[in-house]
């Protein structure tokens, strides 16, 4: 058994050692001691952009390496504090050429490459078929450039394939007030947790969003309401009122009138009405029953659809048959 320490001074801490262990601040991987390769997000982290015909600029970033060469090699952290300037060699004369563009660590303990370094590099294409090359052990693939048959110089910004991959630590940052949160660097992505309030907030499209908050109102489903007169139909305006009081605005999403008796002659029409005022403000898109038949279907073109807390509904007969008028009407209220 090896048990790996950061720090203690009665021991001897190997650079393995040092890898292994500052994986404990770094996003978990595919098993136990390995964590996730990739750049530390910030906006044009690692961006590729034009310097040259055939040159280019890799921005400053830093990023987490594996190391593929021993299980056990660890994870090395990789600073670039300044832009890498590349050069591209110029197409070939029969093929388009797929170049790649990565961050490599050279580790000759475990590698046996004759170096101790990191270094972005680019792995030339393929000459006879354009093809990309494998990218060597302990790399991140960050872009593939496809270079033009006979190309004397590159527009990067259409030739480009963005190959980067992301990682970080796994805490969001927790913060005291939205003073403190407001003092962060605004990155598309970046959370935080509220120690005032308890809520778990995210940066995007340049504003704070709370994505978990620390309580979730607990609101009662609304019971559909259902409005009936019993017995033989008459027009008139409904008397009984069916009042919201869940302490949210619900929404309305159809109705549907019935009848235990059909008319014959003509249809029966109903209208419902919010607060007095009809919600069919298209009065042609009421319920309406036609002849012979028991229901009007389930109606959802209402023109207002809000129910708001403390608000009610009542429902009028506007139409009834003109043979037998119907009877034992029902309208139901979908939410």
């Amino acid at each position: 058994m090896t048990i790996r320490t950061l720090a203690l001074a009665s021991g001897v801490t190997s650079l393995q050692d040092h890898r292994l262990a500052l994986g404990a601040f770094m996003t978990p991987g595919a098993s136990v001691l390995e964590r996730r390769a990739g750049l530390y997000y910030y906006p044009g982290a690692a961006d590729l952009v034009s310097a040259a015909a055939l040159q280019a600029n890799v921005a400053p970033f830093i990023a987490v390496v594996d190391g593929t060469s021993n299980a056990l090699q660890g994870q090395i952290v990789v600073v670039v504090d300044t832009a890498e300037l590349l050069t591209f060699s110029a197409g070939e004369p029969a093929v388009a050429r797929t170049d790649r563009v990565v961050l490599q660590v050279r580790d000759t303990a475990y590698d046996g490459s004759g170096s101790t370094d990191a270094r972005v590099l680019i792995v030339k294409g393929n000459t006879s078929t354009g093809a990309a090359n494998a990218v060597p052990a302990s790399s991140l693939l960050l872009w593939e450039v496809t270079v033009p048959i006979g190309a004397s110089s590159i527009t990067f910004t259409s030739a480009r394939i963005d190959r980067r991959v992301w990682t970080g630590t796994p805490l969001r940052i927790p913060v005291n007030s939205s003073t403190e949160r407001d003092a962060l660097t605004g990155i598309p992505g970046l959370e935080v947790t509220r120690l005032d309030t308890g809520d778990i907030q995210q940066y995007w499209a340049s504003a704070w969003r709370t994505i978990a908050p620390a309580t979730t109102p607990t609101v009662p489903p609304a019971t559909p309401p259902t409005l009936t007169m019993s017995g033989t139909l008459v027009t008139g305006t409904g008397k009984g009122r069916f009042y919201n009081d869940t302490g949210s605005t619900l929404v309305i999403t159809g109705v549907r009138a019935s009848v235990g008796t059909a008319p014959t002659g003509a249809s029966i029409v109903v209208d419902v009405n919010l607060n007095g005022t009809t919600i069919f403000t298209t009065q042609g898109n009421r319920p309406s029953i036609a002849a012979s038949a028991f229901t009007s279907g389930k109606v959802t073109n209402m023109n207002v659809t809000n129910w708001a807390n403390g608000s009610y509904l009542t429902v009028d007969v506007d139409q009834v048959g003109s043979t037998i008028a119907g009877g034992d009407l029902t309208v139901q209220i979908s939410l």
